[in-house]
């Protein structure tokens, strides 16, 4: 019995497979890769060799290992942990020799600001020039036209919890409240290690701006973390073991993480809290010091082809910032909280901006910051 069990299962899930497979095929015929000019493509191969500096053990490995395979380029990678320690490598070097980086948002403001990167050549990427949704442009005010950087995916955060030991029935869930205020689950909750983070989805659930730099709103968030720092049992940007483990039930994250943790353990739930969050963006961007910037273009261009964007938004479970990728994803990744927003919802959230990155909104985050991690 049980084994005809199994081979029903593994029958079902080959035709659901076959199924979506085939949905994504279809729907891939209606939107076209558009190739690079073969100048760039015989410059790319030329040069042979594409340096990346990138987040470790995110993407697909597959994105990289086909690239290789399809232009003959031997890719070298080399990876960091955080926006801060991203940053401080091109501090010190701004010439440092990658041909393409992936920050954050905030990364890519703060190396703009230090003036190490590169103007794209448009021509270079027809993929990105014929499929960025004109509606999110608009909200990245750092990067006008995408002049400098192309963004590959869009995020938000929320939360994870395990319906397993936490009450789903909790009204409070769908709320930054849930997280931030007194609950059962002391002890068992994760906040991302991100100062940005933690303290403007507090003030969005106090009502105000993620970017507030007013002094009384930020001594609210302060008081507001400082009581709930008793019943967080980590501070940790990827608590990776601690939620598949069940250590951790609640959990604060990108929406794409919580998206994975469910892949990996069906009790695990996502929630994209009702008073709106970061809207932010991981582009790829080219260094000055870039040692070959024909193969960072054509590795842009490929990462945004459809097919291939597409590989990499179901791999990360990121929200879609690629018309055709919208369209091509399956119904069941859509329906996951957070992975495809629509206009009220963004209205509801704000891209950081120099109120919170610099002077007294800095200084006042960096003393609340300080203060909760003590």
């Amino acid at each position: 019995m049980k084994r005809r069990w199994i081979i029903t299962t593994l029958f079902l899930f080959l035709g659901y497979m076959i199924l979506n497979l085939t949905s994504v095929t279809a729907i891939a015929a209606e939107f076209p890769d558009y190739p690079v000019p073969e100048e760039c493509l015989q410059q790319a191969q030329k040069e042979g060799k594409l340096h990346i500096y990138d987040w470790a053990d995110w993407w697909p490995e597959e994105i990289y290992a086909n690239f290789e395979k399809k232009f003959g380029i031997t890719i070298v990678r080399d990876n960091f942990a955080s926006d801060d320690e991203y940053v401080a490598k091109f501090k010190l070097n701004p010439n440092a020799p990658y041909d393409v980086t992936l920050p954050s948002a905030r990364g890519m403001i703060q190396l703009k600001a230090l003036g190490v990167l590169s103007k794209l050549n448009k021509a270079w990427i027809p993929n990105a020039v014929q499929y960025l949704p004109e509606e999110n442009q608009k909200l990245i005010w750092f990067d006008p036209h995408n002049a400098y950087g192309i963004p590959t995916d869009s995020f938000f955060y929320g939360y994870a919890y395990n319906v397993k030991y936490v009450d789903s029935t909790d009204p409070r869930i769908g709320s930054w409240g849930f997280l931030y205020e007194e609950n059962p689950y002391a002890g068992r909750i994760t906040m991302l290690d991100e100062m940005f983070v933690v303290v403007g989805n507090a003030l969005k659930y106090l009502g105000y701006s993620y970017n507030s730099d007013n002094e009384k709103e930020l001594m609210e968030v302060r008081d507001l973390l400082m009581k709930q720092k008793s019943r967080v049992m980590a501070y940790d940007s990827w608590p990776k073991r601690l939620v598949l483990e069940q250590e951790a039930w609640l959990s604060n994250c990108w929406v794409g993480d919580s998206y994975f943790y469910h892949q990996e353990l069906d009790s695990i739930r996502g929630c994209l809290p009702k008073e709106g969050t970061e809207f932010g963006v991981d582009p790829l961007v080219i260094p000055k010091g870039a040692p070959h910037p024909a193969a960072a273009h054509l590795f842009i261009n490929y990462v945004m082809s459809p097919e291939v964007n597409t590989q990499l938004i179901l791999g990360i479970g990121y929200t879609p910032n690629h018309k055709a990728t919208r369209e091509m994803v399956p119904q069941s990744f859509k329906d996951w909280p957070g992975t495809i927003i629509d206009e009220a919802y963004l209205q509801k959230c704000e891209v950081i901006n120099e109120k919170a990155l610099t002077g007294r909104g800095l200084e006042m985050r960096s003393k609340i910051w300080e203060e909760l991690k003590r």
